[in-house]
């Protein structure tokens, strides 16, 4: 069996490298071993999961604005064609597709979903849609989702509200779970059951306080924490890491995104500015994810949903600061 992904894989965040991994794992136990993949991406220069079963390929189009992208373009078309018309599956999973403001190759990102959905089915090839989520802020782009997933084999969405957005559109669905719960995948589901959350907390009444009377003296803290979102952040989380020091606990910075063009979403670029020489502070994706994999953190301070998923699965107590809706698939 051939069996083609699409998904987000570019941008040097664990967390997408970590889906396509444990989607990798899943669809293996789904069908055999022996299943041939063929993953798209815009990014083959930073492969993060390698397996012997998998091929990757450059999307089309790639950065087609630029003209000097045009005959890339054309063998990454050819190629698009070749490999849809030797899969027996196309499975879609990324985190854009169903946002309609956002500008990427077109100027609605749907259409270039829509035209890709056309040719997989005109190959008649199995449609699935694996853990997406929907918010559609133009009514008027309803009629080119329903388009996009009529006619699908199977389709699997992350939250209630893309759930009850498609059955209004007479399309069926199934809420899964994040593929990222199975990464421990000897004793993930015993460890799912329990709870280590010590606490949550809405990120604009984050403070110091909600560390106090958490007793890991001589322990490791682990701050997975990214811009932008904290009230006063370099100030707080100088407050933080003084905090932690002074109660004789260990501090390491862990960076999830290392994103090549987005400065605002590296983690590794803003948390930089907060190392000393007795604060440590990981430095690409493998070593961050040997991290949790290899239970080196003791307690961990985590903004970052897949560091969560990751402190639950390998039973790692953990603070979450939310700030977002897609944290409430915890």
């Amino acid at each position: 069996m051939n069996i083609s992904i699409m998904m987000s894989t570019w941008c040097q965040n664990l967390w997408d490298e970590l889906i396509l991994k444990n989607e990798i794992f899943l669809l293996k136990q789904k069908y055999w071993n022996n299943t041939n993949f063929f993953v798209f991406s815009y990014d083959l220069e930073n492969i993060f999961f390698f397996d012997s079963k998998i091929k990757y390929f450059e999307y089309f189009p790639i950065w087609a604005k630029n003209i000097k992208n045009i005959f890339r373009n054309f063998k990454n078309y050819y190629n698009f064609i070749k490999i849809i018309k030797k899969s027996d599956k196309v499975i879609i999973w990324w985190w854009w597709i169903m946002f309609d403001n956002e500008v990427w190759n077109f100027s609605n990102p749907l259409n270039l979903w829509l035209f890709r959905s056309q040719v997989i089915r005109f190959f008649k090839k199995d449609l699935i849609f694996w853990w997406i989520s929907i918010d559609i802020k133009n009514k008027n782009n309803l009629t080119k989702i329903k388009k996009i997933f009529s006619k699908a084999k199977e389709i699997y969405v992350r939250d209630k509200s893309s759930f009850e957005l498609l059955e209004s559109l007479g399309i069926k669905s199934e809420i899964i779970l994040d593929s990222v719960f199975y990464d421990n995948s000897q004793i993930w589901l015993e460890n799912y059951k329990k709870n280590f959350l010590v606490k949550k907390v809405e990120v604009k009444d984050f403070s110091v306080k909600d560390l106090e009377n958490t007793d890991f003296n001589w322990k490791t803290v682990w701050l997975a924490l990214r811009s932008s979102y904290l009230n006063d952040e370099n100030n707080l989380i100088l407050e933080i890491i003084n905090y932690i020091i002074l109660n004789w606990w260990k501090v390491i910075l862990l960076p999830h995104s290392f994103h090549k063009v987005d400065n605002k979403a590296n983690d590794l670029i803003f948390l930089n500015q907060f190392i000393k020489p007795w604060i440590k502070i990981t430095s690409n994706m493998q070593e961050t994810y040997e991290i949790y994999k290899q239970k080196k953190i003791d307690f961990c301070l985590s903004m970052r949903l897949h560091s969560m998923i990751l402190c639950q699965v390998y039973g790692i107590l953990f603070i979450w600061i939310k700030y977002a809706k897609k944290w409430d698939l915890m």
